[in-house]
């Protein structure tokens, strides 16, 4: 609907069918490297799941114990899928700008917008299997609150942990 809208917008223009015919390629490009980042990206999901597992085998008084390892662990994990999505993203981003190079404003801010919209939407599969694993430990691990924050220039995420882990909060 939205490729409809700028065809029908900016059919006319005389670098329309370059441009568009040089977005699509980079579509194609990144969604090949998107199936080896989907990999990559999977082992921070990977390893919240081990630590999921390991926080499940313990007890109370161990979580208590290592509690502060663990906060700690969920923290940077996230922290790192987080930047390593949010660089890719970035690296993306410049890509697409360089193939609307001497365009007229508009009509590169449309581009630019429409092809954001499609490598989120090639992402977010693996961006909210991501958060599932993190609810997972979070939830095991009583977090307070967190959130994620998505937008076109960084993500990023904060958690509020409880001071000490205690019977009471689980």
């Amino acid at each position: 609907m939205r490729r409809e809208f700028l065809e029908q917008r900016f059919g006319e223009h005389p670098d329309f069918i370059r441009v568009r015919n040089s977005l699509d390629e980079l579509d194609n490009e990144v969604a090949k490297e998107s199936e080896v980042e989907w990999h990559v990206m999977g082992c921070y999901s990977e390893h919240l799941n081990k630590l999921n597992m390991v926080i499940d085998r313990l007890s109370t008084d161990q979580i208590k114990e290592r509690y502060a390892d663990f906060k700690s662990e969920l923290f940077s994990t996230s922290m790192m899928f987080f930047s390593s999505l949010s660089e890719q993203m970035k690296q993306y981003l410049r890509r697409v700008k360089s193939r609307l190079r001497g365009l007229p404003t508009n009509m590169k801010r449309q581009f630019l917008n429409y092809m954001q919209d499609l490598w989120i939407e090639k992402m977010y599969p693996m961006l909210q299997k991501f958060i599932d694993m993190i609810d997972k430990v979070a939830r095991r691990l009583v977090v307070d609150s967190y959130s994620v924050s998505l937008n076109y220039a960084f993500m990023e995420i904060g958690f509020s942990f409880k001071p000490d882990f205690s019977e009471d909060s689980s």
